[in-house]
């Protein structure tokens, strides 16, 4: 083969090859530029961009008339680049400066705006607006402003169990911030940032590509008055009584509304990292307890649903005592013959014993679970517990016996209270709730109250019969403290000894009340339960009963459609905080004139408006500065109080 033949040979490889690389090469190009085009673009953006959440406002909590009792509100956050930031110690000390800040704040934000590999860091959360000004005013290149929500609770302690918290990262929620977050969280927005092909932060400024949506208001059941008059009444007690702790609940019967729920101690939420997790829990829903002679209202209903005993059927008491099954079970004290009705007054148990005798272990179990023990009531709060109601075939011989007087058995107190509601509603179990409506921003309305009502558990004669009988109970038996002037009242009380050691202590005791009224038509339904009071006084009758009477009466004043009562005021001294009297029916206002409510924290200017039948209207934080009426002005019952409140520092 002749060298020319070889050249020729060689160079059509060589052609063939390269045009075969250049066709390569034109259908990648063809693939990169036309067929992936969208989606190289797409990636390339996303590579270059970078998004991060903007916080959503937090919508409203408000009480049943619309009163805020959770809010959020919108401060400036001081932030920063640290990848584009030159001095950081200079920009820490300037910054330091405005804020009044300390050499080790000043050194932790140094070291934290040193960090080069971090795109975005916090200077300082909610800061003033005047402060942010001031800081933007340096111009320091990377220093930016994020406006955030902050959660603030205007009422303090006021509801703290009910409300709940949130946490300022929003990982920690705690009552009605958690049950009803899906409403009031809102959308977070977005923030967007650049950076290069290094993955390094291009100083563009941030760009709000998506703006955040504030949640939507959700009003509560609770009504705040009614609150503040059980906070204040259990803080009193808890000092008399020097007991461990106390809980009360009040709840309309009818629909399982609540209207107030409190636990001493309690806790502030502004500041709710102060406190343990014990401290912060609503024990209304989580503890349970032994109800002892409570129980005896489900005992008694059991027996005359049966139709096995009658109100006036006369039962040996034996003086003392009884004995079942090798079991000696005592009473409180020493009683013969006694009608059902006057078991009940005098809350004997061997009596109760004797009519849970009247009736099969299978119907007394049925109708412990038709009163709705051993389940979550549904209330939204989250943690309810459950309760214990030993199931049928683990029952002993001795366990009717000691279900009859409350023990063998453990409740929450909304359990205990909802089960008495019954006597309360005609007979029938309803769900507890804490939830009215959720408002949203374009006016939807969302109802929270549960539509369902279901079948009556008690016949409406059984139920009539009951109310009668513990009528009596506050009238002639163990309740006569628990009275409310002018109103009638029916309830029970119990006292159970603690368990300590594994055993049944002697000289520790809960202490309980449960009532309603007005008996005519039940409104209000009210439990307190003490735990392990100290000083003397351990029963139910004398400890539990005479808080429910100061909330009841309290309750009587404020409310204006109660039979037979309109709403009335209560005389007041000015710039004095008064304590809820133990007063009676029908005291009027001394006088018809706006008090002086300036210089006063919040608690006291709403306690002193709420006591002459204003409602209170609360714009701001610190000490009142101005107020609407004025002071001196006219006022008339059921008026609105505007108060405007501000920070007040003392110059050092």
């Amino acid at each position: 083969m002749t060298r020319a033949k070889v050249f020729r040979n060689r160079m059509a490889v060589a052609t063939l090859f390269v045009l075969g690389w250049g066709f390569v090469i034109l259908a990648r190009l063809t693939e990169l530029q036309v067929v992936k085009a969208s989606e190289l673009s797409n990636r390339s953006t996303l590579n270059h961009r970078y998004q991060q959440a903007i916080p959503a406002k937090r919508g409203d909590i408000v009480d049943c008339r619309g009163r805020l009792l959770a809010i959020s509100q919108v401060q400036p956050s001081v932030c920063a680049d640290p990848s584009v930031i030159q001095d950081a110690g200079g920009v820490a000390r300037d910054i330091g400066a405005i804020l009044g800040k300390d050499k080790k704040w000043v050194r932790t934000i140094k070291q934290r705006l040193s960090d080069k590999e971090r795109s975005f860091a916090y200077v300082a959360r909610w800061v003033s607006p005047v402060e942010w000004e001031k800081i933007k005013e340096l111009g320091h290149r990377g220093i930016f402003c994020q406006k955030e929500p902050i959660r603030k609770y205007p009422m303090d302690w006021l509801g703290s169990h009910i409300v709940g918290f949130t946490s300022l990262d929003g990982s920690l929620k705690e009552g009605a911030e958690k049950a009803f977050d899906a409403y009031i969280a809102g959308v977070p927005g977005k923030l967007q940032t650049y950076r290069d092909g290094r993955q390094k932060k291009i100083w563009m400024g941030p760009r709000v590509i998506k703006e955040p949506e504030m949640g939507a208001t959700v009003q509560l059941t609770i009504d705040q008055n009614i609150q503040f008059f059980v906070e204040e009444a259990l803080r009193r007690a808890l000092a008399e009584t020097k007991a461990k702790n106390i809980t009360a609940i009040v709840m309309d019967p009818r629909d399982g509304a609540i209207r107030a729920m409190a636990n001493m101690p309690d806790f502030n939420p502004n500041f709710y990292f102060r406190y343990k997790s014990n401290e912060r829990k609503n024990r209304a829903i989580v503890d349970v307890y032994e109800p002892a002679s409570a129980f005896k209202i489900i005992t008694v209903a059991a027996a005359l649903e049966a139709g096995s005993v009658r109100p006036n059927q006369v039962f040996d008491c034996e003086h003392g005592g009884i004995k079942v099954s090798n079991t000696y079970i005592r009473d409180h004290h020493s009683y013969g013959d006694l009608t059902v009705q006057e078991i009940l007054w005098k809350s004997s148990n061997v009596g109760a014993i004797k009519i849970s005798s009247t009736i099969s272990r299978e119907h007394f179990y049925s109708t412990i679970r038709k009163f709705g023990f051993g389940e979550r009531t549904g209330i939204e709060l989250p943690a309810e517990a459950v309760g214990i109601v030993h199931p049928l075939e683990d029952w002993s011989r001795v366990s009717p016996a000691f279900l009859s007087i409350g023990h063998e058995i453990s409740v929450t107190p909304l359990q205990m209270l909802r089960a008495a509601s019954v006597l309360a509603n005609g007979g029938y179990l309803v769900e507890p709730h804490i939830g009215e409506k959720v408002m949203e921003a374009n006016g939807e309305v969302v109802s929270l109250v549960p539509q369902t009502k279901g079948s009556p558990i008690l016949s409406s004669q059984v139920v009539d019969t009951m109310k009668n009988m513990l009528e009596g109970v506050v009238e002639h038996g163990t309740a006569k403290a628990a009275a409310i002037p002018g109103i009638r009242v029916f309830g029970k009380t119990g006292t159970a000894q603690r368990i300590a050691d594994g055993s049944y202590s002697h000289n520790r005791f809960n202490a309980s009340f449960v009532g309603f009224f007005p008996a005519e038509s039940p409104r209000y339904g009210i439990i307190i339960v003490v735990h392990d009071p100290k000083g003397g006084k351990t029963d139910g009758g004398e400890v539990a009963a005479p808080i429910f009477s100061e909330i009841g009466r309290q309750i009587v004043l404020y409310e204006s459609e109660l039979p037979g009562y309109r709403r009335r005021r209560l005389a007041v001294a000015e710039n004095q905080r008064p304590d809820w009297p133990s007063a009676t029916m029908g005291v009027e206002n001394a006088s018809d004139r706006m008090p002086d409510l300036r210089g006063m924290g919040l608690r006291s200017a709403a306690y002193m408006s709420m006591k002459i039948g204003l409602e209170v209207l609360v714009e701001g934080e610190g000490k009142v500065v101005a107020q609407d009426p004025q002071p001196g002005d006219p006022i008339q019952p059921g008026g609105v109080c505007r108060v405007t409140l501000k920070e007040v520092r003392i110059a050092p």
